[in-house]
């Protein structure tokens, strides 16, 4: 539940972000697949990705808190 959460908070925030997070983690895609289905770079795949996993590991963090 957090993570949904967290989700749908980064969502409002960056919706393209979390478009990558569903297809790389939830839709089993790799880099180069998630490039081509979003077109954009893989490059621009691999910064989302790494933005939103430290986003969502911080925003859990803060639910484990509270």
């Amino acid at each position: 539940l957090d993570l949904d959460r967290a989700l749908i908070r980064l969502g409002e925030m960056d919706p393209e972000v979390v478009q990558v997070v569903e297809l790389r983690f939830f839709g089993g895609l790799g880099v180069e697949e998630t490039a081509r289905v979003l077109g954009v770079s893989e490059r621009t795949v691999k910064r989302d990705g790494r933005m939103a996993r430290a986003w969502l590991k911080s925003e859990i963090g803060k639910e484990d808190t509270r």
